[in-house]
């Protein structure tokens, strides 16, 4: 999962990674999933689950969605997002929703999510702002 991080930007040290990973799965409605090939991890899924204040929903955050770069293309993003999916369809009324760096756009990765019905449009329409503390 340590190079499935890095070519998501965010390298991180295998240490680091087992810590936070740990502190993530105790956290109720929290879960990651693996994509297999071969029995080689290929990508990963990490969600968070949350109750909306404004609106009557669950939320389900993809807080982390990668594919190992040689095997783009082939199918697995699509599966892992429709697992996340399919839990969030259990907890209906449901949203997913996600963020996605503007670096990403060249690679595409935003078609890919609006490929899946996806949107960042209307009176919805996100503007992501962060502040580290």
């Amino acid at each position: 999962m340590v190079q499935l991080m890095l070519e998501l930007g965010y390298p991180t040290a295998q240490q680091d990674l087992a810590i936070r990973f740990a502190s993530f799965m105790q956290n109720p409605g929290y879960g990651v999933a693996v994509c297999q090939l071969n029995e080689v991890v290929i990508g990963l899924i990490a969600w968070s689950r949350s109750e909306l204040f404004t609106r009557d929903r669950v939320r389900f955050h993809i807080e982390a969605l990668v594919v190992a770069s040689q095997y783009k293309r082939n199918g697995a993003g699509k599966k892992l997002l429709e697992f996340v999916e399919e839990i969030a369809q259990k907890n209906a009324p449901s949203i997913v929703d996600l963020t996605s760096g503007l670096r990403r756009a060249k690679d595409g990765t935003h078609e890919f999510y609006h490929s899946l019905g996806y949107k960042n449009e209307g009176h919805m329409a996100k503007l992501y702002l962060s502040k580290e503390l």
